[in-house]
């Protein structure tokens, strides 16, 4: 072996700390990008694979009941692969031992062998429901404790209860895909519903389209003569709901986090690019009566660069064997953690190649071009400064007789303190002294900490403005508790018998208008939910964005948050927009736009005065808003399950009692995904920056 290749192998192996310190250094940026770049290749590929081996509905549409020879009209339209109609309706469950009641989503299916749409996995159980058997999604699971083999309560309309025995447990990843807040699902054969007292009838349509799957343009036509056809044979069409085969509802939300996390990854990565460089140069610096010898013998430039370049490419081949490993366990697991918060399967475990080059690239260059310079120079000084152990560039005579500005200014300094009586010690200023000789090395070890702290405190702004966020949104739902009935009650009544319950302050009925955004050319854009409180509620506190809020005399008018700018950019106070309310176009005025952004459609408000007249449900209700003594998570469960049960004592309908900060608590669950993975890079970040302080001590 060359005598060259055995001071680079002695290099490595002498000085372990150091060793140890430049490739964890190198190591913690590469694993941080072939973590996000493996995850977001994986997530791609899988997230969009998975949605679409579900065969999702490109169409779905809620309406009135409808029977079977309407369901083959449609299944005989141009332009539909297939159609199948279900019926949805919303029930509460509970363990018949007793418990807390659940609200879920039960789809009763005609066959379901045959059923090609929003496919079922089997998870355990049977995949198929008997007669009096039901399946349950697995996600409710985390709300109702129960197996396979249990036996679940079903409260009807009239208030009876019946039961089904739980044959098995099945995932479902298109309905309801994107909806944070969405009930859990069930599912029943149709000869269940009679146990349930339900017609068997269809009351939704689920479609795909024969061609165009992802041209959203071409399924929105496609959806409009279906609608129409509803229309035409008397039925109203109460929401529909347009998708991609092959896009995943959350598809741009998870690009949005995996890019915040690929940004802090890439600043990583200059972080640990700096510390790589200072700590080269501290280590050029120790071997510069090395160098000197060498030359001194004969080595010339050339075969210190090469040398000193191989050193560092050795370092990087070290941490790549850290880091690949590692880091694609990372990445896997990730896109572990992601599917299963959005519910979506991975296609397994597998070396990303892309990740993979991305990582040896980032590996071998970074440190090379971080260590450039260093080698450089110190390829580059002569024997003598060599032997001198000064790195600093060659000077002149008349240069090295300068005195730097801050050697000037410290004696001046030094001298004014000593005359007034404030004198330092000796080692004190040498020190002081020390720390700006090198003034390269200082900026750079003030530049890795100074982005490390910089970016650390970014990542906890974020955490903290998303939680502010919540806060915002909690803004527009300030109400303790939500009571719902199954019909609606005068509100001088309900309100008359919820302050017998203790505990409770106010009450307010609220109302609710489902409605559909339209283009100017009567098209759907999107979902628009009209809520309804009393004019000068207490329990809204809207962000105005422009424009005012609702007023008790405001007819055909109403504030809409931003996401409508989506649809209509522009649209401003004083605009007529096209709604399509229980099958009828009208066009209402914008008073105001506020700042909301939900997942699922776009929220609107009107006041409770007018919402009667268009409901013709004059100071009468079918949801509460109320506000108790006490606003802790716990007060408010405890107040729902006993409004819940008063309720029900004195004879009334209740759909579902829920505590205010329960639909929040969700909320705020699903930014944490987010907040997580932020709080990991910070991590990265801190352990970059000790390490840099590390190198620099």
């Amino acid at each position: 072996m060359r005598p060259s290749w055995i001071k680079v192998f002695h290099d490595l192996w002498d000085n372990k700390a150091r060793t140890l310190l430049v490739v964890f250094s190198i190591a913690v940026g590469v694993f941080s990008i072939g973590v996000i770049a493996g995850a977001y290749e994986i997530i791609q590929q899988d997230m969009g694979m998975s949605y679409a081996s579900n065969n999702p509905a490109n169409i779905e549409i809620r309406t009135t009941d409808f029977d079977s020879d309407l369901l083959a009209s449609i299944q005989n339209t141009s332009g539909v692969l297939e159609a199948e109609g279900r019926r949805v309706v919303n029930f509460r469950v509970r363990l018949p031992e007793g418990g807390r009641w659940v609200a879920l989503d039960v789809l009763a299916l005609e066959d379901f062998s045959e059923s090609t749409i929003n496919l079922l996995a089997p998870v355990s159980g049977a995949s198929q429901p008997q007669k009096d058997e039901v399946l349950l999604e697995k996600e409710s699971l985390e709300k109702l404790d129960v197996t396979v083999g249990d036996m679940l309560l079903f409260e009807l309309a009239d208030g009876t209860l019946k039961s089904l025995r739980v044959a098995g447990v099945v995932q479902d990843a298109s309905t309801g895909a994107g909806d944070f807040l969405a009930a859990s699902f069930a599912y029943i054969s149709m000869d269940t519903l009679q146990t349930l007292r339900q017609p068997e009838l269809f009351n939704r349509v689920f479609v795909t389209v024969s061609e165009g799957q992802d041209d959203l343009e071409h399924i929105r036509e496609v959806g409009g003569v279906i609608k129409n056809k509803f229309e035409r044979n008397d039925r109203l069409v109460f929401r529909t709901r347009f998708s991609e085969t092959h896009k995943h509802p959350l598809t741009d939300t998870l690009n949005a986090v995996l890019g915040i996390l690929l940004a802090l990854g890439i600043l990583i990565v200059f972080l640990s690019s700096s510390l790589i460089a200072n700590t080269l140069n501290a280590l050029l610096n120790q071997h510069l009566r090395y160098i000197g010898v060498m030359k001194l013998i004969g080595g010339r430039s050339r075969q210190v660069l090469i040398m000193y370049l191989t050193l560092i490419v050795s370092f990087g081949i070290l941490a790549l064997l850290i880091a690949i490993p590692v880091g694609g366990q990372g990445a896997y697991g990730l896109a572990l953690f992601m599917a299963g918060e959005l519910h979506f399967n991975l296609l397994g475990y597998r070396i990303v190649p892309a990740a993979l080059v991305i990582q040896i690239a980032v590996g071998l260059l970074v440190p090379l071009v971080a260590g450039l310079i260093p080698v450089l120079n110190g390829s580059r000084i002569t024997v003598q400064r060599a032997l001198s152990g000064d790195l600093a560039d060659e000077q002149t005579g008349a240069d090295q007789a300068r005195v730097s500005w801050f050697d000037w200014m410290m004696v001046r300094v030094v001298r004014l303190l000593s005359a007034w009586g404030i004198r330092f010690p000796r080692p004190f200023v040498i020190s002081l002294r020390n720390t700006f000789r090198r003034k390269g090395r200082l900026a750079l070890t003030l530049f890795t900490l100074t982005m490390g702290g910089a970016i650390f405190i970014a990542v906890f702004n974020v955490r903290v403005t998303l939680h502010d966020y919540i806060d915002q949104i909690g803004k527009y739902f300030r109400a303790d508790v939500t009571l719902d009935f199954d019909q609606p009650y005068r509100t001088d009544e309900v309100e008359q018998f919820v302050m017998q319950v203790p505990g409770v302050e106010r009450v307010e009925g609220w109302q609710f208008i489902g409605s559909e955004l339209l283009y100017e050319d009567e098209t759907t854009a999107d979902v628009l939910n009209i809520l309804a409180p009393p004019a000068g509620s207490m329990l809204v506190t809207p962000l105005i964005v422009s424009g005012r809020w609702i007023r008790a005399d405001d007819v055909r008018k109403l504030a809409i948050s931003e996401a409508a700018l989506k649809y209509y950019p522009g649209l401003g106070p004083g605009d007529l927009i096209p709604l399509k309310i229980n099958g009828r176009v009208e066009h209402w005025e914008i008073i105001g736009v506020f700042k909301f952004v939900g997942r699922d459609g776009v929220l609107a408000y009107t006041p409770f005065e007018y919402s009667s007249q268009v409901l013709n449900l004059s100071n009468r209700s079918s949801s509460y808003r109320l506000v108790t003594t006490e606003h802790t998570r716990e007060f408010q469960d405890a107040m729902a399950g006993k409004l819940d049960r008063f309720f029900r004592d004195q004879g009334f309908k209740v759909r579902q009692a829920e505590s205010g900060l329960a639909s929040l608590d969700s909320a705020s669950e699903s930014l944490d995904i987010l907040v997580t993975f932020l709080l990991i890079m910070a991590i990265l970040t801190a352990i970059v920056g000790a390490m840099g302080l590390t190198g620099t001590m």
